[in-house]
This record gives C-alpha cells, structure tokens and sequence, in this order.
C-alpha cells in the first residue's frame, strides 16, 4: 500500500529570530531618525543664538551711530587714525548756532570696561564661559556729573579675528584693534563692534558689526 508525501504546512507568523531582528531594525532607524532631529534642533537654536548676537550688536552699533551723527572731527579725543585707530572715544555733538558759528554740546564718551567679576588674566572669572569680556558704557559729560549707562555686554577683548601681536590680523589695516574700535579717516569715522555669546553647546559665537558716520567740521 503506497503512502502518500506530505506537504509541510505553510508558517504562520514571525519566528523569534525574525521578531528580534525586526525589533532591531526598527530601534536602530528610530535612533537614527531622533539623532538627525535632535542635530537639526541643536542647529536651529545655534542658529538663533547667532541671529541674537549679530542683532543685539547690530542695533548698539545703529545707536552709537545715531548719538555720534552731529559730531565735529576737531572734538574727537583722541583722533583715532591708522593704523592703531582707538577703543575710546570722546567727542562733542553740534547743539546749535550762535552769530553764525557752530555751538557745541556737552562732551560725551564710549569706552570699553572689563564685566563686573572678571580680570583682564585670560581666564573667565565670572563663570559665563568668557574670557576677559568687556561691555560698551557710555557716558555723557564725563568731566562733570558723569551720566553713565551700558550700552552692550559681551564685548570681545579683541575684534573678530584679532590677536595682540602689533600686526593687522584680520585684514582691515588696523592693528591689535579691540572688540570696540574707532578709526577717522578722510571726515569719517568707522564703527567696528565684536560681541561674543554662548551656544547651548557650550561654544563660543562672535559676530561683528560695522557702520560709518560722517562728521561735522
């Protein structure tokens, strides 16, 4: 009597090789996929630090402009020509005319000071991860009830791409210049402000802004 093959049966289901490998699979490209989002989120909100920095120094920059646009060549102190240009400035805007001749106002200053907690030692003495920051005051009347304000913190100790060598590092002629700089040439003066922040990975951003004012004779 002949007997008949069988047939295996078909398999129903995932062996349990088959599920781990699968479970695998499914973590690694989980894994992947929130590395690429969370270096996408990394990057839009190191994105959003720089755009803070570039714009709080943009609008001190416009501001410092703004308050200089009546100012004389002849009231500049000191005269901040090449190739050392200056990180201070005092000078004196127009404040009328008396018997047709230029009246001048009250002295005012912008200067830069170290932040309050740190030492000009190369280190970050006030723990926001620094190094020798300053910030821009400015002052009205200097010689006399000395009205003070700051105007910006997170000043560079040096303008962007600057070292303290006696050489024009950065390619703009000047010298060692500092993260606020000054320079008169020909009837105008060039504006030059470094501001420098932390990332939320702990890296240090630097953005620079540049303006020129004409100045009065």
């Amino acid at each position: 009597m002949k007997t008949r093959a069988t047939t295996p049966r078909s398999r129903e289901g995932f062996t349990l090789v088959e599920l781990l490998i699968t479970v695998v699979m499914l973590g690694t490209f989980l894994g992947s996929l929130c590395l690429v989002v969370m270096q996408g989120t990394h990057t839009a909100r190191d994105g959003m630090v720089r755009q803070t920095i570039e714009a709080l120094a943009r609008r001190t920059v416009d501001r410092m402009a703004r308050e200089l646009g009546s100012a004389g060549a002849g009231t500049l102190d000191p005269n901040p020509v090449m190739p050392w240009g200056s990180d201070a400035l005092t000078f004196q805007g127009i404040s009328g005319y008396a018997a047709g001749a230029v009246q001048w106002g009250t002295p005012a200053s912008f200067a830069l000071e170290l932040e309050e907690g740190e030492l000009d030692n190369d280190a970050d003495d006030d723990g926001d991860g620094l190094v020798d920051e300053r910030q821009l005051v400015y002052t009205r009347d200097p010689d006399g009830a000395a009205e003070r304000s700051v105007w910006a913190h997170g000043v560079c100790e040096y303008l962007e791409g600057e070292t303290a060598n006696g050489l024009d590092d950065n390619g703009n002629v000047l010298r060692d210049e500092a993260g606020l700089s000054f320079v008169h040439s020909g009837g105008t003066l060039i504006l030059r402000l470094s501001l420098e922040g932390r990332d939320l990975r702990g890296r240090t951003e630097v953005r620079t802004v540049e303006t020129t004012v004409r100045l009065r004779n």
